[in-house]
């Protein structure tokens, strides 16, 4: 495509993708559990007082993260908020985020496949698996992913432009720190140490001037914000550093004699949101995870592996890989969230199989995704048609069963954007001039983009009745307006926000200042003893709980000793029961 029209028509086709694929599930969407949750809660936090410096949760301080992208949401809160809405204007942080994300992408790619073609590469990373709902979630990880971004594209302009290089990478470990602190610049600054190790290429005066650039570089971002924390208090810095940092990955009691060693007090928190102690195989994920990019890669190794190995610009990618996948499956906690930065330099090894694959496998995968996603296109309409007139009615009943709450309901915009971009689909995926295998990366993120626009739109409403927290508004009703305090019993992070966001309600947890103790009892088997978690007493006239009926753990969800009565009960989604006990006199 070298003519004008040509160009004009791609630069239109990209925009169009670019648009299905990001707006939809950004605007117009309750917040979701469990990490969009408390982002919401940290940023109405900075909204409602100031303060940038602490990250706070319904009244406590939550350091888990620094707080770059809970300021960037609250500071587009505050610009566009009277007009867009609270949630609306907070996820504008991700299309921030995202741009920057995929030009820098673009500009990477650029350097590795030649001008002209840097495109393949932000397009090939919204089709990959793993991103497509996390980055559209109101969550520190979408400008983690920015921070891996930006530095890799400035690693690649190392040879030639070291200074600058030096600059662009310093940024991008600057803001992938700021994002989820010590881990992003610590994959990407051991990536940096080992590729001249590994490579000869990279044992150059230009990277080491590179190299030193960068330090420097990063060092605002490393040093001004933990600096005034500290000032501010040491506790909270040690909570922040030393048990949200180094304790997911070494375990406490390291923590504990680093931090004696420092004189620093970490304090324990329960801000570990889906965590489980134990090994994480990260290896295992990745392959679907970053599909379809981890196969264009096999590709290109398998067609010529020496020559692939060559580039600097796979060296780096595949370094980076290697060290992001290494380091969570070692780590002491994991999910699979966590290796959602390996897509930035999965990609960047994806986009060079289009040089290893062949215009006829191009021409199967159009006709293999025209098929595919046609039928889930397909599927998604008569889903649809089934909630808003009950026909067919098995599979109505079926949605009933998955969904008792869901009330259907005709919503003119978002049937208009689904079947626009229904019937553009079919007409591009019909043409007859988009076969070039270069193609096959629109082909895919197209379907891609598609399914998740449908989503997003025709099946939102059904989504947030199960999703949203917005029922927990109802509490407000069961409360006078001078309450006063209300103690409260296993509370998650999530749910904590979205009492504070929808009905303005902060707690004492009781959690915080239970104490374990060892009881003896005596049965038909002689005395045995165990463990009993003790709470203290209290003088709150309200009690709120949450139990997780498949949680054994969230058993003991009753009012302590004395006179209660049940005033308010709700349920999310079937799992989720909270109720709020009031004292009788």
């Amino acid at each position: 495509m070298t003519d004008p029209a040509s160009k004009t028509r791609q630069h239109c086709l990209l925009a169009l993708l670019l648009a299905a694929w990001m707006l939809p599930g950004l605007l117009g969407r309750d917040p979701w559990k469990a990490d969009e949750a408390y982002t919401f809660g940290l940023v109405q936090h900075i909204i409602e007082t100031g303060d940038h410096l602490v990250p706070t949760l319904a009244g406590e301080p939550f350091m888990q993260k620094p707080p770059l992208f809970f300021s960037t949401a609250a500071v587009f809160v505050k610009a566009f908020g009277s007009v867009l809405g609270f949630g609306n204007a907070a996820r504008l942080a991700n299309v921030f985020f995202l741009v920057v994300t995929l030009i820098s992408l673009g500009l990477a790619g650029r350097i590795i496949l030649g001008k002209g073609r840097g495109w393949l590469a932000p397009v090939l990373f919204m089709g990959t698996i793993g991103q497509v709902h996390i980055t559209h979630m109101l969550i520190t990880d979408v400008s983690l992913v920015c921070g891996f971004a930006i530095a890799l594209h400035g690693l690649l302009l190392w040879q030639n432009k070291p200074l600058r290089a030096g600059i662009i990478t310093g940024t991008g470990l600057g803001v992938a720190f700021m994002s989820k602190g010590l881990i992003g610049p610590g994959l990407l600054g051991l990536a940096m140490l080992l590729l001249p190790v590994c490579f000869r290429q990279w044992r150059s005066k230009n990277y080491f001037i590179c190299f030193g650039i960068a330090f420097v570089a990063s060092l605002p971002w490393a040093l001004i914000w933990p600096v005034l924390l500290y000032q501010r208090s040491p506790e909270l810095f040690g909570a922040w550093f030393l048990e949200n940092n180094l304790s997911r990955f070494i375990g406490h009691n390291a923590v504990n004699q680093i931090g004696a060693l420092l004189h620093i007090a970490a304090i324990k928190s329960d801000n570990t949101i889906g965590m489980r102690d134990e090994r994480y195989l990260a290896f295992m994920d990745f392959p679907w995870f970053a599909f379809p990019a981890t196969l264009l890669a096999v590709f290109a190794f398998w067609k010529n592996w020496r020559t692939t190995l060559a580039r600097p610009g796979v060296q780096l990618a595949l370094m980076n890989t290697l060290i992001i996948l290494a380091v969570v499956t070692a780590s002491r906690n994991g999910r699979s969230l966590y290796i959602l930065p390996v897509l930035v330099p999965a990609t960047l090894l994806g986009i060079t199989g289009f040089e290893a694959i062949t215009e006829s496998f191009a021409k199967i995968t159009r006709r293999v995704c025209f098929i595919g996603f046609g039928f889930i296109f397909a599927v998604a309409w008569i889903g649809w048609i089934a909630q808003i007139t009950g026909q067919p009615a098995p599979l109505w009943n079926f949605i009933y069963q998955k969904l008792p709450t869901f009330m259907p309901q005709f919503q003119t915009v978002p049937f208009i954007s689904a079947l626009l971009f229904t019937v553009l689909w079919i007409v591009w995926m019909s043409g007859k001039t988009n076969l070039s295998r270069d193609h096959a990366a629109l082909h895919w993120t197209a379907g891609i983009a598609g399914i998740y626009l449908f989503l997003m739109t025709l099946w939102l409403p059904a989504l947030e009745s199960r999703m949203s927290y917005a029922h927990l508004a109802s509490l407000k009703n069961a409360l006078p307006a001078d309450h006063g305090c209300i103690a409260s019993l296993h509370l998650g992070e999530p749910q904590r926000a979205m009492f504070d966001f929808y009905a303005g309600v902060k707690t004492r947890r009781l959690d915080l200042e239970a104490r374990d103790e060892i009881m003896t009892v005596k049965n038909d088997d002689g005395e045995k003893r165990k463990h009993v978690t003790v709470y203290p007493e209290f003088n709150c006239q309200w009690f709120l709980t949450e139990e997780e009926l498949f949680n054994k753990s969230h058993r003991d969800t009753q009012p302590p000793s004395g006179n209660w009565e049940l005033v308010w009960e709700n349920i999310h989604s079937g799992k989720e029961v909270f109720r709020l006990y009031r004292r009788k006199p």
